[in-house]
C-alpha cells in the first residue's frame, strides 16, 4: 500500500510533527506492506505533489484552518488525475467542523488525534468519520523526522535566525480552555479523569532530543506544547535530568503564568532555558476573565519578574479584539506591556478559528481562512471597534515595541511593505 502524507502551504512554517507521529505509529503497527511518502508545500511545488501523490492508494492531508483550502485544491487535482485514490483529511479544521465537511473529493475524515485512527483506515475502516482515541505517549514511537524531511525546516530556520532549531512535544491536552483557542478540537477538553494531561517520560523525551540534536546538528530546541509547565514537578524533573546528562543545548517553551512557581526558574536557568513564551493576552483583567484565561495580571507580572531575575528572556503574546473589548481595555494592554518590558513582543488580532468558543458557523462559514489569520486579519470587528480600528491598534503596539517584535510579526510587516 502506498500512502502519501501532505502538509499544505502556510507562511508560518514548522515541522510536520503530527504527521511524523502518525507515520511512525503506522509503520510500527501496520502489518501489511506500507510505502510512505511526504510533501510539504512550502518546499514542494503543487505539480510535483499532484503527480507523485496520484500514484498512491491513500493521500492524507493534515490541515489547520488557514491551510484547508490549499489542501482541498491539491486533493481535487489529485482526484482528477486518479479518481480511485482515497483522500483523507485530518487536523484542527476538519475535527472542529466534521458535521459540516461535505466536499465530494474528501472520502474520509480523521477527527482528534490521528495516530490510531489513521491506522484503522489503513486496516480497512471505511467510515466517513474515524474518531481518534487518546493514547499514552508510551505507545508512540518518536516522530519519523526522516520522512517529514526535518532537515529542510531546520535549514530554513538557520537561514532565518542563524540557529538550527527543532521542536519536540512533551505533553498532550492543555489544562486550560481559553475561548479563543481551537486546540481542544483535536486533543479534547481537559478532564482529570476522562481526558487528563498526558506527559512523556523525561528520559524518553531527552533521549529523542539528544538523538535529533546529533543527527541534525542542532543549536537549540523548542517545545510545541501550548503549556509546557503542566506542573512544577514535571518541569523540575526534566531540568534535573537534562543537567545530569550535561546536555548544554539552549531551549525555550510556552509557560502558562498561572501554573508557574518561582521555584522552577533557577532550574530552567541551570538547564539552559534561554526564553519563556507567555500568553499575556491583555492588560485588562476583565478581558482576561472573558477569555477564560484563568490568570491574573499580578501573576503574569510576577512570572516576568522571576524570569528577569534569573536572566531568562521573556516573550509576551497579546491578543486584541475580544467581542466586548473597549479602547480603555487596549490602553490598559499597552500600559501593561510597557510595564512587563518583554524581550520579544507580539500583538495579534483575534481570529475565531473553528473549534474555538468564538466561532459561529452560521455567521462565519463564508470566511476564507487561507486569506486571514491572527497576524493579518481583514474581517474581524467587535462591538466597540471596527476592523480598521483594530488594525490601527495592532500597528500602534507593533510600532511601540518595534525593536522587540517577534519574527512572525516582522514577517507580516515586511510582506505588506513589499506588496
Amino acid at each position: 500500500m502506498k500512502v502519501t502524507l501532505v502538509q499544505p502551504y502556510y507562511f508560518n512554517i514548522w515541522e510536520a510533527i503530527g504527521l511524523g507521529y502518525i507515520a511512525a505509529y503506522c509503520k510500527k503497527n501496520f502489518t501489511g506492506n506500507l510505502e510512505l511518502d511526504f510533501f510539504q508545500s512550502n518546499f514542494d511545488k503543487d505539480e510535483d505533489v499532484v503527480r507523485c501523490a496520484a500514484d498512491s492508494d491513500i493521500v492524507a492531508f493534515s490541515c489547520t484552518s488557514p491551510t484547508f483550502r490549499h489542501g482541498l485544491c491539491l486533493a481535487e487535482k489529485i482526484k482528477q488525475k486518479k479518481p480511485g485514490v482515497k483522500i483523507v483529511f485530518g487536523g484542527n479544521h476538519v475535527s472542529a467542523l466534521k458535521e459540516f465537511i461535505q466536499y465530494p473529493v474528501i472520502d474520509q475524515i480523521v477527527t482528534g488525534e490521528g495516530e490510531h485512527a489513521f491506522l484503522e483506515i489503513l486496516e480497512g475502516n471505511n467510515n466517513r468519520i474515524v474518531a481518534g482515541k487518546p493514547r499514552d505517549f508510551g505507545q508512540f514511537p518518536w516522530p519519523d523526522r526522516d520522512l517529514i524531511r526535518n532537515d529542510r525546516t531546520i535549514d530554513l530556520c538557520n537561514q532565518m535566525t542563524g540557529k538550527r532549531i527543532a521542536s519536540f512535544q512533551a505533553n498532550r491536552v492543555c489544562p486550560f480552555c481559553c475561548s479563543y483557542c481551537s486546540e481542544k478540537a483535536v486533543t479534547g477538553i481537559y478532564n482529570s479523569k476522562t481526558n487528563p494531561i498526558r506527559s512523556r517520560d523525561v528520559n524518553d523525551l531527552l533521549d529523542e532530543i539528544e538523538f535529533v540534536a546529533a543527527r541534525y546538528k542542532l543549536d537549540a530546541f523548542k517545545f510545541v506544547d501550548a503549556t509546557f509547565d503542566t506542573s512544577a514537578e514535571y518541569v523540575i524533573s526534566f531540568c534535573r535530568e537534562k543537567i545530569r546528562r550535561n546536555n548544554l543545548l539552549d531551549w525555550e517553551c510556552m509557560i502558562h503564568a498561572t501554573l508557574a512557581d518561582r521555584e522552577i526558574f533557577p532550574w530552567l536557568k541551570k538547564a539552559g532555558c534561554i526564553q519563556i513564551n507567555v500568553g499575556c493576552e491583555s492588560g485588562s483583567q476583565r478581558i482576561l476573565n472573558a477569555m477564560k484565561k484563568g490568570v491574573t495580571l499580578e501573576k503574569i507580572r510576577s512570572v516576568f519578574e522571576w524570569a528577569r531575575d534569573y536572566g531568562i528572556m521573556r516573550r509576551a503574546f497579546f491578543i486584541i479584539g475580544m467581542p466586548d473589548e473597549t479602547e480603555e481595555d487596549l490602553i490598559m494592554t499597552e500600559n501593561f506591556a510597557a510595564l512587563l518590558a518583554p524581550d520579544v513582543f507580539g500583538a495579534t488580532i483575534l481570529c475565531p478559528y473553528p473549534g474555538s468558543d468564538l466561532y459561529d458557523h452560521e455567521t462565519m462559514s463564508h470566511i476564507e481562512w487561507d486569506m486571514t489569520d491572527e497576524y493579518s486579519n481583514d474581517f474581524w470587528s467587535t462591538k466597540h471597534m471596527s476592523n480598521c480600528q483594530l488594525k490601527a491598534w495592532q500597528k500602534r503596539l507593533s510600532d511601540k515595541f518595534k525593536n522587540n517584535l517577534a519574527w512572525h510579526q516582522q514577517a507580516v510587516i515586511d510582506r505588506h511593505t513589499d506588496s
